[in-house]
């Protein structure tokens, strides 16, 4: 199976709520990806945030949140802070970080993620809209 096919069966089984199977196509999707391309490539990156996300999906948040923070770092060296793969992933690190109760964490990537969003993408972009509601909800459960 390709690379290409064993990130999109990934994202197909997370669509469908089968996260144990969304995992193992996306760690299979990593392995082959860091072989032939390395840790930098983007189809690396792809790979390693949908296995991030199954294991946020699967509540697996301490596995998650080192995927994500593994991607995060990749990111800014490769794509720079305000890349929107790079904001993409400061806001599933809040979800993650929120789901784990470190709300104020969430709250600075969330805010990192909108502040970004808002001067790359601008204010009506759909993205920019999501990430500034979580920002919002973040900032009304920390009171």
């Amino acid at each position: 199976m390709t690379l290409a096919a064993h990130i999109t069966l990934a994202q197909t089984f997370a669509d469908q709520g089968k996260y144990a199977e969304a995992e193992t196509e996306a760690r299979a999707a990593v392995k082959l990806s860091e072989k032939m391309l390395g840790p930098q490539h983007s189809l690396t990156m792809e790979a390693r945030t949908a296995l991030g996300q199954a294991l946020l999906q699967e509540t697996r948040y301490t596995d998650a949140e080192g995927e994500f923070r593994a991607v995060l770092k990749i990111q800014e060296k490769v794509l720079g802070l305000e890349n929107p793969d790079t904001l993409r992933t400061c806001f599933d690190l809040a979800i993650c970080l929120r789901s784990e109760s470190n709300l104020q964490e969430a709250s600075t990537f969330a805010q990192r993620a909108a502040d970004g969003a808002r001067k790359v993408l601008g204010p009506d972009h759909p993205d920019t809209k999501k990430y500034e509601q979580l920002r919002q909800d973040l900032l009304a459960k920390e009171g």
